[in-house]
């Protein structure tokens, strides 16, 4: 429920205000919360504590190889991006 929130609710509000498109959001990154008051009707909520972009790894080990593919995938399109101007 938290992962479908963040992905399909935070993360599209935060590109909005801050007016970032999704090819520049980092290619690795994570997310860390602390637990919030609990709703009306009892139920959990969340609060963002803070994302991390820099001292994160990929997890589990088969996440490498996608993750180095998607890596080296943005850095070739910003490069034709660069090179196009």
């Amino acid at each position: 429920m938290l992962k479908q929130q963040l992905e399909q609710e935070w993360v599209p509000a935060m590109q909005r205000l801050l007016d970032i498109d999704t090819a520049s959001l980092p290619v690795l990154w994570d997310c860390d919360f602390l637990l919030g008051p609990k709703s009306a009707s009892g139920e959990d909520s969340y609060v963002l504590c803070e994302i991390n972009a820099s001292s994160v790894s990929p997890f589990p080990a088969s996440a490498v190889a996608p993750v180095a593919q998607a890596t080296l995938a943005r850095a070739r399109t910003v490069k034709e991006r660069r090179v196009s101007f």
